[in-house]
C-alpha cells in the first residue's frame, strides 16, 4: 500500500504542477517551435525485437525527415510510470511516450497533448484503424494515443505432446474443460511435464479466465466491485481447482528460477500474449508446436493488449513530435512491424496483407487465427486507478492461487482496498470531466 501512496503523491504534484504552468488542452496543434533541425525524445519499453523494430522504423523516418532527429529511449518496463511522472514533475519530460492501459490515468492528470486536432488537421482517417485499438487511447472524446500494434490472448500448444498421448489438437472451438480434460492427461510431474501454463500471474491472464466465464473484476460501468459475484467467484474456484487440486498448471513455487517452461517443452498448452510467437520461432528447435484462440467457458472473451504513442502536453516540439506519432502509426512503420509476424498491426489493411500473413514454412500454421481472435476481444478494464487496482487483485490471487488461502478469507481484503480505490478513482474522473 506504500508504494501505491507514493504513486498517487506522484500523480497529484504532476497534476498540481500542471495546473500551475497553466497548460491547458490545446485547441490547436503547433504550439511548439519545429523551426530548423530538432531533436525528439522518445520513451519506450521493449526487448530485442522492439529495439530492433525501433531502430529500423527510425531509419526509415529519418530518410524522409531529414530535419528532424528521433532520440529513442529504451526503459525498463518495471517501474516506467514513475519514470515519466519524474520527468514531467522535473519538467524535461520525453516528447514521445509510449503507453498502455496507464494512457487514461495520465490524460486524466494533465500531462498528455489531446491528438485530436492534428488528426484532424492532417486527415488521418482512424477507420483505416481497428476500433478496438482507437478506443483504447479515446478519452472524454479525445483520442490521446495512436497504437502501431495490438493483439489479444493466444493459446499456444506443444504438438510433440499431444502426439505422445494420441490427443486432438486444440482448435477455436476449445472449452476449458477440454483443457482441463487435455491437461490431465499431458502433466507428468516426474518429468517437470504441466498440462498447462501458470495461470493469474498477471492482469490480462486474469482477465481472460474471468470473463471467459462470465466473471469480472469490475461492474460494466466500472464503477463498483464485481469479483465477488457468483460468477466471478465460480471462475476463481475453478483457476483454483485447476491449479491446487487437480496440480496440472504449475503454482510460483513450482516453476524452477531460470527456466522457460514453454520453450523447453515442459507445458502443453499455454494462454498468453501473441509476442511469443517471435520468441518460439527463435528458440524452439526440438518440438512443434501452433497456436489457437484462448480458450472459452461461458463465452470467447480474451482482453486486447496494445501500446501507443502519446504526446507530453508540456513537449517544446510539438509539430515534430506529431510527425513522429504520424509515421510511427502510418503504413510504412506498420509494414516493418507486419513483416515480423508477431503482434498484429492496428492498420486493418496491413493486417490482411500477406506481408503480415504469410509466414511460408514457419510456424504457427494457424497464424490467421490472430486476426479471429480480435473478434470477441474486449478492452481492459481500464479505469483511473488501473494500475493500483489491478496490483490489489494480483495480489489477492496470488495468496489464493500461490499460497492456497481460502478465497473467503481473501476476498474481503481485495474488496476493501479496491473499493477505496474506487472511490478516489470516481473523485479524480469528476476532475477530468470538469478539465
Amino acid at each position: 500500500m506504500k508504494k501505491l501512496l507514493s504513486w498517487m503523491s506522484l500523480c497529484l504534484l504532476v497534476w498540481v504542477l500542471t495546473a500551475c504552468m497553466g497548460s491547458e488542452p490545446s485547441s490547436q496543434p503547433g504550439d511548439g517551435s519545429s523551426d530548423g533541425e530538432v531533436t525528439v525524445t522518445f520513451s519506450y519499453w521493449g526487448a530485442t525485437f522492439d529495439k530492433e523494430r525501433m531502430e529500423a522504423i527510425r531509419a526509415e523516418f529519418e530518410k524522409v525527415n531529414e530535419d528532424i532527429n528521433v532520440e529513442l529511449v529504451n526503459l525498463p518496463s518495471e517501474g516506467y510510470s514513475q519514470k515519466q511522472m519524474t520527468m514531467m514533475t522535473a519538467g524535461n519530460p520525453y516528447d514521445v511516450i509510449q503507453l498502455a492501459e496507464q494512457s487514461y490515468a495520465f490524460a486524466a492528470r494533465g500531462t498528455l497533448e489531446d491528438l485530436s486536432p492534428y488528426i484532424e488537421r492532417d486527415g488521418v482517417d482512424l477507420n483505416d484503424f481497428y476500433d478496438v485499438g482507437i478506443e483504447s487511447y479515446t478519452h472524454e472524446g479525445r483520442v490521446y494515443g495512436m497504437p502501431l500494434r495490438l493483439g489479444s490472448m493466444m493459446m499456444f500448444y506443444n504438438k510433440n505432446l499431444f502426439d505422445e498421448h494420441g490427443l486432438d489438437y486444440p482448435d477455436e472451438t476449445w472449452t476449458w474443460e477440454d483443457v482441463i480434460e487435455a491437461g490431465e492427461v499431458i502433466t507428468d510431474h516426474d518429468e517437470g511435464v504441466f498440462g498447462l501454463s501458470a495461470l493469474g500471474g498477471w492482469w490480462a491472464s486474469i482477465a481472460q479466465f474471468l470473463h471467459s466465464n462470465g466473471g469480472s473484476i469490475l461492474s460494466e460501468d466500472r464503477t463498483a466491485f464485481n469479483l465477488d459475484s457468483p460468477e466471478s467467484l465460480a471462475a476463481i474456484e475453478l483457476m483454483n481447482e485447476i491449479v491446487n487440486e487437480r496440480d496440472i498448471s504449475p503454482s510460483a513455487s513450482q516453476i524452477p528460477e531460470g527456466v522457460d517452461l514453454w520453450t523447453s517443452g515442459r507445458i502443453g498448452m499455454m494462454v498468453d500474449g501473441p509476442w511469443h510467437i517471435l520468441s518460439s520461432q527463435a528458440n524452439i528447435t526440438d518440438f512443434d508446436w501452433d497456436i489457437t484462440v484462448a480458450p472459452k467457458g461461458t463465452q470467447h472473451a480474451s482482453p486486447t493488449f496494445s501500446n501507443a504513442f502519446h504526446m507530453s502536453k508540456a513537449s517544446k516540439n510539438k509539430e515534430a513530435a506529431w510527425e513522429v506519432i504520424k509515421f510511427w502509426t502510418g503504413p510504412e512503420a506498420q509494414a516493418i512491424l507486419a513483416e515480423e509476424h508477431g503482434d498484429t498491426p492496428s492498420m486493418i489493411a496491413v493486417a490482411e496483407s500477406d506481408t503480415y500473413l504469410e509466414l511460408g514454412d514457419n510456424p504457427p500454421e494457424n497464424f490467421e487465427l490472430m486476426l479471429e481472435s480480435l473478434n470477441t476481444a474486449f478492452a481492459p478494464e481500464v479505469t483511473l486507478m488501473w494500475g493500483e487496482i489491478n496490483q490489489v487483485v494480483q495480489e489477492g490471487f496470488s495468496r489464493v492461487i500461490d499460497l492456497n488461502e481460502p478465497i473467503e478469507d481473501v476476498m474481503p481484503d481485495v474488496k476493501s482496498e479496491v473499493e477505496d480505490l474506487l472511490e478516489e478513482d470516481k473523485r479524480l474522473q469528476e476532475q477530468f470531466e470538469e478539465d
